[in-house]
Formats: C-alpha cells, structure tokens, sequence
C-alpha cells in the first residue's frame, strides 16, 4: 500500500501542470507515493502533459478524466481512488518544494496520527517571491510529537495547504464537497475536524502556493463575481458547525469558519455602499444564530466596524476598493 495519495485537482493549467508533476519525481520515494491527477475536462494540452508523466512513471503516477464539476468534484474523485494510508491536495498550478516533501513523506511512514501539519508558503506568480503567511503553524507545537486535537488544533492555523489527513477519515466521513462552486477548499479543510482525534507537526516546508495570478479564484475581483458561491460555502460551513456543537474540534471549526466570515465582508467591502446592508444582515444573522463564530470574528476592520454601528462601513469599503485598483 502507498504510503501517500496526492490528489491533483487540473483545469487548463498548461502552463503550469509541468512543474507540479515534475515537483514529485522523487526516485527514492516514488514507489511509496500515488499521484492523482484529475482532469475536470480540460479544453488546452494539460492532459497530454499529464498522460506522458504517466506512462513514464506508471507506477506512481495515474490520469483520471471526466466532465467538468468543479474543484470540488475533482477532490471528491480523489477521496474515492485513493489508494494511499494519507491524501494530500496540491492544486495543478501549484507544487511541492522536493526536499520538504521528501521529509513529509518519510514521517508519514513512521506514524499513525490522523492530521500532520506542514508549512506552505507563498510564491509570487511574477517575481517567484517566497513569503510565509505565518511564522509557525502553531507556535507552541514541538515538532513530531503527538497531541490530542482537542488539545492543540484550536491554537493552530488551519489551512488546506498545510494538511494532511489520514485517508480512512476523509473517505469515511458522510459529507462531500460542493460541486460547480469555488471555495470548497475550507470545506475539505473542515469537514474532517469532527474525526480528527490525534495532530502532529512537521519540520517541513512542502507547499508552493503560487498567488499573483488574475485568474485566481481568491483575486478579489473574482471574488467579486462569484460572491454568491462564497455565501453558498459559508452558509453550508455555518450550518455544519452548528451540527457539531460539542465536538472535541468545535473551537478549531468555529476559528476557521470565522476566518471564511472575515473574507465574506471584504467582498461585501469592495463592492462599496451597495453591499453595506447584505453585511450588517449577514452580521446580525450570525450574532442571532451563531453567536460563537460571531464572536471569534477578530479582524480589527470588522470589528470597528462593529462597533461604530457600521457607521464605518463606507470609510473600510474605500480602503479595500482602493486596494484593487
């Protein structure tokens, strides 16, 4: 058995798919890893690029094609064929820094947890500029000891890029990620957390995310046009958290939901005063319903906001609207 499933979610990434691919040609760990690369009905050459890594490497690499549905729909496939003990996602126009990855997968085999953590850091699509979003992913984490998730996954930073989980968890929790919709990445971030019981940390930086793209789902102008598809996350996350209230994880869900709250806003902001209502109804909405993640909402622009009665919604909205331009 593998010892781990990459799954590579592509959609007309021809650009880029070559580096991604290449990142896992690893030869002293190629026989303990899977990688799977799901083309969501690609229209450029990404699938040809994609077919030669498999048939020159056929036992590591392997192609699934089928009709577009979505990020989601390529991740959901990937849970489903996995073979591998755990399931990492890196998306095609993204890739793993070799070494890091090398120490990632060693650690893998050594363990039995049902979450291990390992840095990401950015890279800037122009300048391939590396920058860390965070320092530590939990800063007082020690490196490859095992924790209670109770104990830790509150005070840590929850990021797809950063996770690993256990395939056992992912394939058997009941819950899919949405198909046809952007931003599921926070789903797949958190629908395990109500079976994660055990979380280590690696000394590791695996992940290349590569930002600065227009294409780029998270550009803000995109945003701007799928606004209605980050609601339809954010309200399924809400929903789901508040199912699970009790759980060992609740407070590391409710972190990261809270996180999802904070980006719905600075859509709402850069669309300027037209969207001031749908934020203070969404705002009320969740103190009404989900006062928690209310709560654990700490960006100091919402929270300003909040406390000016919104009156500072338009003097925020010029701030994020000037960002972009």
């Amino acid at each position: 058995m593998k010892i781990l499933t990459i799954v590579i979610p592509m959609y007309n990434v021809q650009e880029y798919i070559e580096q991604c691919l290449q990142s896992f040609v690893i030869p002293e760990i190629m026989n303990k890893i899977e990688v799977l690369v799901i083309d969501d009905g690609s229209k450029d050459n990404s699938a040809n690029i994609a077919k030669r890594y498999e048939e020159i490497y056929p036992e590591a690499y392997r192609v699934i094609h089928k009709e577009n549905g979505g990020h989601g729909s390529t991740i959901n496939i990937g849970i489903s064929e996995a073979m591998g003990n755990y399931i990492k996602v890196v998306d095609g126009d993204d890739w793993v820094e070799q070494q890091g990855f090398r120490d990632l997968v060693c650690y893998l085999e050594s363990t039995t947890v049902d979450l291990v953590m390992s840095q990401y850091c950015w890279v800037d699509h122009k300048t391939m500029k590396k920058s860390w979003e965070v320092d530590r992913l939990c800063k007082r984490a020690e490196f490859e000891k095992v924790y209670l998730s109770e104990d830790i996954l509150a005070d840590s930073f929850l990021k797809m890029h950063a996770m690993t989980f256990k395939t056992s968890i992912l394939k058997n929790m009941p819950e899919r990620l949405d198909e046809h919709c952007f931003y599921v990445d926070t789903e797949y971030m958190i629908f395990p957390l109500p079976y994660v019981n055990t979380v280590s940390f690696v000394d590791a930086n695996v992940y290349m995310y590569r930002i600065g793209m227009d294409t780029q789902s998270m550009n803000l102008l995109n945003m701007q046009k799928r606004c209605d598809q980050h609601e339809k996350v954010l309200q399924r996350l809400l929903i789901y958290c508040s199912a699970h209230r009790g759980n060992i994880n609740e407070r590391a869900m409710i972190a990261a939901v809270a996180r999802v709250v904070t980006s719905q806003y600075k859509i709402y902001l850069s669309f300027g005063h037209s969207r001031k209502k749908a934020m203070i109804q969404m705002d009320l909405m969740l103190k009404h319903n989900y006062k928690k993640i209310y709560d654990a909402v700490q960006n100091q622009a919402v929270c300003w906001i909040r406390r000016s009665r919104y009156c500072l919604f338009d003097v925020a909205a010029f701030a994020v609207r000037r960002s972009i331009k």
